[in-house]
C-alpha cells in the first residue's frame, strides 16, 4: 500500500511542474510565427492582439479578451506581447492576473522589433494595442487601439455562427 501511495504522489509531483509551465508558457513569437499561427488556424476565425505590460489601453483590453474569450470559446484569442524578453516575469504576472495564462500567448523574440511588425503587417509602425481579426477565410480587420465592444461583439458574432 506504501508503495502505491509513493507512486501516486511521485506521478502527482511529476506532473504539476509540467502544468504549471504549461499555463504560463510564452511562445517565441518571430517573423514567421504569423504564417505559422495562420497555417494552425487554417479554415477557422481567430484573433491576434498585440499588447505590452507599458501600455495602458492594453491593460485596460484585458479584462475584455478574457470576456470575449469565455463568451465565444470557438474563436480563439492568440495575445503577443511585445515587451523584452527582460520582462518575461511581468508579463507572466500580466496574464495570471487576468486570468489568461491559459490562452495561446506568444513573445516578441526578435530584439530587432522592426523586423517582427513588418513581418506581421507592413504597415504597422509600433502603435497598441493592435488586433487582427480573421475571419474562417483569413481575411483580416486590423485594429489598433482599445477595444471597440460595438465592432467587436458583432465580428465575434459572425464567426461564431
Amino acid at each position: 500500500m506504501r508503495h502505491v501511495r509513493f507512486v501516486i504522489v511521485a506521478l502527482i509531483a511529476a506532473w504539476l511542474p509540467t502544468s504549471l509551465a504549461a499555463s504560463s508558457e510564452l511562445r517565441p513569437f518571430d517573423a514567421a510565427s504569423a504564417g505559422a499561427i495562420a497555417s494552425a488556424h487554417a479554415g477557422r476565425p481567430y484573433v491576434v492582439a498585440f499588447w505590452s505590460i507599458h501600455c495602458a489601453p492594453c491593460l485596460e483590453d484585458m479584462k475584455d479578451w478574457r470576456a470575449l474569450a469565455q463568451k465565444f470559446p470557438d474563436v480563439p484569442i492568440i495575445l503577443v506581447t511585445t515587451d523584452p524578453p527582460s520582462e518575461r516575469a511581468k508579463v507572466r504576472s500580466v496574464l495570471a492576473r487576468y486570468q489568461l495564462d491559459q490562452a495561446e500567448n506568444w513573445a516578441f523574440a526578435d530584439e530587432f522589433v522592426e523586423r517582427v511588425r513588418f513581418a506581421v503587417d507592413k504597415g504597422w509602425r509600433g502603435e497598441l494595442p493592435r488586433t487582427y481579426y480573421y475571419d474562417a477565410r483569413h481575411r483580416v480587420d486590423v485594429r489598433s487601439g482599445r477595444v471597440d465592444h460595438r465592432v467587436v461583439d458583432a465580428w465575434f458574432a459572425r464567426q461564431s455562427k
